[in-house]
């Protein structure tokens, strides 16, 4: 039956995560805010987390992620439209403007991957979200490889094959939202002096739930001394 649960569980999430960041992505504007909404839902347990997590976290991050989306929309979308121009009109390519193009994209994957993670994880301006974010992806070589090459198949997708796109705004998401989550502990960790087990173990202590939602670490403290 638990087997049963969660197959109903993920499939639900696939039908929702898929509608909202695809709605969201026909806005343009909502797709980054959405997109780190996405990535707090992901960062919990799929025992614990539910829907309304999205949105308390775009709510909660509301300012940093103006500025955010409006980096996002000039080195991410522009690029991409200029690489669809050029590729449906060839003999209007313009080498200079597609190289630009091609290296603010890279630069755009790059952060459309990271800093998602960053805002979720830590309280950040601009200028400290850009920093983090780029560290970030030194917190494991080949979850920063896999994370790139998830996002540039997904934006070779919308170049090539828009409708197709759509069959990836779950499982990549998913993805990149659990492997930025252990270089951001992985690094944590090392900041700390500790290992990764051990930063999970007492954050998980930190946020103990029950079936009514979240315990304070105080209550959790009192429980645990009536057992003892």
């Amino acid at each position: 039956m638990k087997g049963l649960r969660l197959v109903g569980d993920y499939a639900l999430e696939f039908i929702v995560i898929t509608l909202l960041l695809t709605l969201s992505a026909a806005t343009v504007i909502l797709f980054i805010p959405m997109l780190v909404g996405v990535t707090a839902y992901f960062k919990e347990d799929i025992d614990t987390r539910r829907f309304k997590d999205i949105f308390t976290a775009i709510s909660k991050n509301r300012k940093i992620l103006i500025f955010y989306t409006l980096f996002q929309l000039v080195i991410l979308v522009v690029p991409v439209l200029n690489i669809y121009y050029f590729n449906t009109n060839p003999e209007r390519v313009n080498y200079f403007v597609l190289s630009v193009s091609c290296i603010a994209l890279v630069a755009g994957i790059i952060y459309v991957i990271t800093s998602p993670t960053v805002i979720v994880n830590m309280n950040v301006t601009l200028r400290q979200l850009f920093h983090n974010g780029l560290m970030l992806i030194f917190g494991g070589f080949w979850r920063s490889v896999i994370c790139i090459a998830c996002v540039a198949g997904v934006i070779a997708a919308v170049i090539f094959y828009p409708y197709a796109a759509v069959l990836t705004l779950y499982a990549v998401p998913l993805a990149v939202s659990k492997l930025m989550n252990e270089n951001f502990y992985k690094l944590k960790a090392k900041a700390l002096k500790t290992s990764v087990y051990e930063l999970k173990k007492r954050e998980s202590a930190d946020d103990y739930l029950d079936e009514n939602g979240e315990i304070t670490r105080e209550e959790v403290s009192e429980i645990n001394n009536e057992k003892s």
